[in-house]
């Protein structure tokens, strides 16, 4: 995973879920940036997108029962 990528789930892990605007200003990226960088994390379910197009909204996956049980 990139920097960059990292950046993104810390930002989504502090705050969630965000809009593609502000999740971009929080980070100091343009928001074709932003798309470009979260396509990858989308694709490997790390970051889920919901919504279409003025209502998207991007979050980190829910855990798991299983997940949420572990020590």
């Amino acid at each position: 995973m990139t920097d960059t990528g990292q950046k993104i789930l810390a930002a989504l892990k502090a705050k969630s879920p965000q809009a593609p605007a502000a999740l971009a200003k929080a980070l100091k990226m343009r928001r074709h940036a932003l798309t470009y960088q979260l396509k990858p994390l989308i694709t490997s379910g790390a970051v889920v997108a919901t919504g279409t197009t003025r209502s998207r909204q991007f979050s980190l996956p829910p855990r798991s029962k299983a997940a949420k049980e572990a020590p």
